[in-house]
């Protein structure tokens, strides 16, 4: 079966796309897209249909589905804005457009008198397995096709299948020769029995490489004997006309290994193992998978995630890393450890990449134990958010090293991502926002690039890396979020944007809600439980607040984004008069982002209250050399957020402040 539409091609049979005759390369999952969307072409295709077609059981956030439409529009010459082939449907759904002719995969040139469909499968042994009989076809002028299906356990070793039928598909063969087709297959095995003993034995030791060699041979092995039986089949009728036959060139194939290089970024998490000598508290270990697989879900949103029930097949059964890749087609695996003792529990993690069953990162995790509901959700929570971020960086630093040129939407968006994970500074909001906006051009309506594009010009304001414009930028991160939330209103990033956004306006109500819409939608973003104590602490609340600051960090110890609610402490520490556990805090917060800036200020009035006035000058110092002109009335009067709106207990509070940088040596 074949699609033809404008001058596009789709062979379902080679599962190829073509513009003019040329391979458009598409990954898998694009090209799955397109084929369901062309097949039910006279109806919207809603998302929910999209994700089981494509999907099938894997957990994948709906931008993900969007960067997949993206691609799709891009391998077709389409776009958001046009949507000549590709139309989408407000809230409905997605529908093709283009006028579509189907036909048969088969070239017609090759006339025959009559043929077949041989079907053999490749068997994981290595033996050729004639189909159980053979398929008349019309005694019209026909074409044969000849196809094999792997039936091997190794997914990696389909291309072999993949490369039979395509040396053979256009080979015409005639009824009355392939009738006795199953003859032929002692030849065949004769052939493959014969392969050099040397390479089967460098095949068994040297592992997967050595053996997709080993393949090769033997596939050309096959081929060659394939072609040698059609020539004499051809060659022996009398009533076959001469025909020019058309070799399959190799790059016109997609084998599973090229389609399994081309991935989207995806994970399975694996059962994590109780290893605490009691089986009956699996439990514990099995909780932690299950609600990681959710939040991994939510916290990767573009990453698709395989599902509980697939991933718990492979629970007790210690397969290799690289054979799990193949078969579930997914490029990291996190695996873990569970022990439970009588007051703690510990857990230890890693990333490993299937390719090469290489490990990425590890991390261990205690916390004490509470109530096993309370330690799960911490551990979770912590887990989860770690992971998050190295998959973002990892696969942003893959994209550059692949993809150093050019780029597709999904690089553009994890390198930019991975950037702001980078201690923030003016210049890491420059290089982000380019990124983005890059992004966007791409694809006007990403929602990953206008929530980046937001998220950069809120956070300039909010550390006052501008001089002029700081208005301009909420009013224009406004508009992009409202664009945003209103194409996907569950989106993790444009979400916290929207509540950093209601921070800076000094709403500060609004900013606490939109971070509790964060935290629904994933409980492991320390980010939320950040902005909730910063617009509580603007509200006069600092005890509060440091409950907030307390839980971010217990999810986020080693987050890149620590500084700020390490920040926020030292903030409500010297509201409170706890100077000493301020200078702490801030100290620490320093240590974290050494870029930013008003951690100096706060740490002068704090040693200023306590009477170290000679470190207090030298904090003072560090500040007004970055922050020249600074006075006593001028002070955070605007940023991070307007002084005039905060709460009057802040105000009254923030004298304390205001005191302290006097008697380090601030000018009024």
């Amino acid at each position: 079966m074949n699609f033809r539409f404008a001058d596009f091609k789709i062979d379902l049979a080679r599962q190829e796309l073509r513009r003019a005759g040329a391979i458009v390369h598409v990954e898998p999952q694009v090209f799955d897209l397109l084929v369901h969307l062309i097949r039910n072409r006279d109806r919207i295709v809603s998302k929910d249909e999209l994700f089981e077609a494509v999907w099938q059981g894997r957990i994948v956030s709906e931008a993900t589905l969007s960067s997949r439409i993206s691609a799709a529009r891009r391998a077709l010459g389409d776009s958001g804005n046009d949507q000549s082939f590709i139309r989408t449907l407000h809230k409905r759904g997605f529908r093709f457009v283009g006028d579509v002719e189907e036909g048969i995969s088969a070239p017609a040139a090759h006339v025959i008198e009559a043929g077949v469909a041989l079907e053999g499968p490749v068997h994981e042994t290595g033996k050729l397995v004639p189909g159980p009989e053979s398929l008349p076809v019309s005694d019209q002028a026909s074409v044969a096709t000849v196809s094999f299906v792997h039936v091997s356990r190794d997914a990696d070793q389909g291309y072999l299948a993949h490369g039979l039928a395509a040396a053979v598909a256009t080979r015409p063969v005639v009824a009355d020769r392939v009738s006795g087709a199953a003859d032929e297959v002692p030849m065949l095995q004769a052939e493959l029995d014969a392969a050099p003993a040397a390479e089967t034995k460098a095949a068994a030791s040297n592992g997967p490489r050595a053996t997709r060699t080993l393949l090769i041979t033997v596939a050309g092995v096959v081929v060659a004997s394939l072609a040698t039986a059609a020539a004499w089949w051809l060659l022996s009728s009398p009533s076959m006309p001469h025909v020019k036959d058309r070799v399959a060139v190799a790059s016109e194939v997609a084998s599973s290994a090229e389609r399994l290089k081309g991935l989207a970024p995806s994970i399975a998490v694996l059962p994590f193992v109780n290893l605490s000598g009691d089986s009956k508290r699996d439990y514990l270990a099995d909780g932690i998978t299950d609600s990681l697989i959710s939040d991994l879900a939510r916290a990767l949103p573009g990453i698709s995630i395989v599902s509980r029930d697939t991933a718990f097949t492979y629970k007790g059964r210690g397969v290799d890393a690289r054979e799990i890749g193949r078969e579930l087609e997914v490029r990291y695996l996190l695996e873990g450890s569970v022990v439970l003792e009588e007051e703690r529990v510990r857990v230890n993690t890693r990333l490993v990449e299937t390719k090469d069953a290489s490990q990425l990162w590890a991390e261990r995790f205690d916390a004490e134990l509470k109530s096993i509901l309370q330690v799960q959700d911490e551990i979770v929570a912590r887990v989860s958010r770690a992971i998050g971020l190295q998959v973002v960086n990892i696969e942003a630093r893959r994209s550059w090293r692949e993809r150093p040129d050019t780029a597709e939407l999904i690089d553009l968006v994890m390198r930019g991502k991975a950037v702001l994970n980078l201690p923030s500074s003016a210049a890491t909001m420059i290089e982000a926002r380019g990124l983005f906006e890059q992004a966007l051009k791409v694809e006007p309506a990403s929602v990953d690039g206008l929530a980046g594009v937001a998220t950069t010009l809120v956070f300039e304001f909010l550390n006052g890396y501008y001089e002029t414009g700081g208005d301009e930028r909420l009013g224009t991160a406004e508009q992009l979020l409202n664009h945003a939330l209103a194409i996907e209103p569950r989106h993790l990033m444009a979400l916290k944007a929207n509540a950093a956004l209601r921070r800076a306006q000094g709403r500060f109500d609004d900013g606490i809600f939109a971070a509790e819409a964060v935290i629904l939608e994933n409980p492991g973003e320390p980010w939320a439980y950040k902005e909730i104590g910063l617009s509580t602490l603007y509200l006069g609340k600092p005890e509060q607040a440091l409950d907030w600051f307390a839980k971010a960090d217990r999810i986020g110890p080693r987050d890149p984004g620590r500084w700020t609610w390490l920040d926020g402490r030292g903030h409500a520490f010297i509201l409170l008069g706890r100077d000493e556990e301020a200078i702490r805090a801030l100290i620490n917060a320093l240590d974290a982002n050494p870029k930013n800036i008003s951690p100096h200020a706060f740490l002068a009035v704090a040693y200023a209250l306590l009477g170290r006035l000679e470190e207090a000058r030298a904090a003072l110092a560090a500040y007004l050399e970055r922050r020249p002109g600074t006075r006593v009335s001028t002070f955070r009067t605007l940023a991070p957020v307007p002084l005039v709106l905060t709460s009057p207990n802040y105000r009254q509070l923030f004298a304390r402040v205001h005191d302290g940088l006097r008697k380090a040596g601030m000018p009024e």
